[in-house]
């Protein structure tokens, strides 16, 4: 083989080394990606995109929010949507989110208050003012009006003081709140079915602390016990709850 020969089949070789080693980096690149995910300004384009999606939704119910009647009223709300939990705070011209987490509710899922019966298992749908706060310590940090749990007290059951905070020495029908010490611990009774009082359509409604082994309950909405601790201090006097399935109820309240 001539010089010449040997020079072009070496330039080949180069070539043919050359779009190998290209293809090998293309390769292990793919591989990179598949295994470490995005790169980081993709990343960030896709963090960007979520904030924005997630503000949008935010300010959406926020301004539904603040045309319900029972908006109108309050400086605050409470919206259970589904299994989230969040606290929004009245502005100018919408509600405005200040902090959420994931909750529980009865173990027979959600129903429209005026068709729930006492021992159905669910939780109420509606808008709802909250009473007070109460528990067994003597006091907590919260705005709102707090009742200490005793011996005594119960939430009755009887027919005439049906879904009401009694104290009383002897056993009535109802709820004994001193029984309840880890899901009543620190709690906010919900004021449904009160104003009037129907007997019979369910009572003891709270929003209380989870039990250890389930999210479950027989009508409240349960949440973490840290969240409990987090929510009191936020809360005003001027409050109320909703609760919901979807976003498109909250037209009705």
């Amino acid at each position: 083989m001539n010089l010449f020969s040997q020079k072009k089949q070496l330039k080949k070789t180069k070539m043919v080394l050359t779009s190998v080693l290209i293809l090998s980096l293309f390769c292990l690149s793919m591989i990179f990606t598949a295994f470490a995910g995005p790169g980081e300004l993709y990343q960030k384009k896709l963090e960007s995109q979520t904030s924005t999606s997630n503000n949008d939704t935010e300010i959406r119910i926020g301004k539904k929010l603040f045309q319900t009647e029972v908006g109108k009223k309050e400086d605050q709300l409470l919206v259970m949507l589904d299994h989230e939990l969040s606290l929004w705070n009245k502005g100018e011209d919408r509600y405005y989110l200040q902090w959420k987490t994931y909750s529980g509710y009865g173990r027979n899922g959600l129903k429209e208050g005026t068709e729930r019966k006492e021992g159905d298992g669910t939780t109420p749908l509606g808008a709802y003012p909250i009473s007070f706060a109460f528990g067994f310590p003597s006091s907590v940090n919260t705005k709102l009006p707090y009742k200490q749990i005793q011996k005594t007290s119960y939430w009755s059951g009887e027919k005439n003081t049906y879904n009401t905070w009694v104290e009383s020495p002897t056993k009535i029908a109802g709820e004994r709140l001193y029984s309840y010490k880890i899901c009543y611990e620190k709690a906010l009774a919900i004021g449904f079915n009160q104003n009037p009082v129907v007997f019979g359509r369910g009572s003891a409604i709270f929003l209380h602390i989870k039990a250890p082994d389930t999210w479950e309950s027989s009508g409240c909405i349960t949440i973490e016990k840290q969240a409990m601790e987090d929510l009191l201090p936020l809360l005003k006097e001027k409050l109320s709850i909703i609760t919901l399935q979807k976003e498109d109820e909250l037209q009705k309240y």
